[in-house]
């Protein structure tokens, strides 16, 4: 069963599709200059919803799992895969007396914070994008595997995502005209994908 951030996900690039993309599409592929417009603007909204989708999902995994421990004991692959990736790790007391000094030897649940909060700290203010390099380092942290993730999907989304930059970041005269009807299909094989991957959080 999906999330209820996925299924906001699914709604929200419907509504995108219903104000930006023509129905019916044109047999011959031909559209007036205001379709494209259109078209890469549905390019640029659909990959910030989707960026979006997977910080929020990926920070609400990790912060339920340290809740459930935190109250339970219980600790799930998504928190100690977080802890395993952290990159600073604390040096541990070499003596009791030492280990009270709570600021030089954090306990447990301190660690464990810190981890949790420094993934939060990156996917908020460091991953820019869904590229494939970006999907891996939201993912793997919170434990899902390299055999796990499609890597049909995962390609799709880079080249994708890619050609999302070229249209944000260059003059339209420079750019190939985005066809509707094909940018629609990508972004459901997409958005289908992205919908594994929430499946498969919630496993974590």
């Amino acid at each position: 069963m999906t999330s209820l951030r996925f299924q906001e996900l699914e709604t929200r690039i419907t509504e995108l599709e219903k104000h930006l993309i023509p129905s019916p599409f044109d047999p011959t592929g031909s559209y007036d200059d205001v379709v494209y417009e259109h078209t890469r603007a549905f390019r640029v909204l659909v990959h910030a919803e989707f960026e979006a989708f997977i910080e929020d999902r990926v920070i609400e995994v990790v912060n339920t799992a340290f809740s459930r421990w935190e109250y339970t004991g219980v600790i799930s692959t998504s928190l100690l895969s977080v802890v395993a990736y952290k990159e600073s790790l604390h040096a541990i007391p070499e003596s009791l007396s030492d280990a009270s000094q709570k600021k030089k030897y954090p306990d447990l649940k301190a660690r464990v914070e810190a981890a949790k909060n420094e993934f939060n700290r990156y996917v908020r203010t460091k991953n820019h994008g869904i590229k494939e390099k970006n999907i891996l380092r939201l993912l793997m942290p919170i434990g899902v595997t390299e055999d796990e993730i499609d890597p049909v999907w995962l390609n799709l989304t880079e080249t994708w995502a890619t050609a999302r930059g070229e249209v944000a970041h260059s003059s339209a005269k420079m750019q190939v005209r985005p066809d509707p009807q094909n940018e629609v299909k990508t972004v459901r094989q997409l958005l289908s994908g992205f919908r594994d991957v929430d499946i498969l959080m919630t496993r974590k």
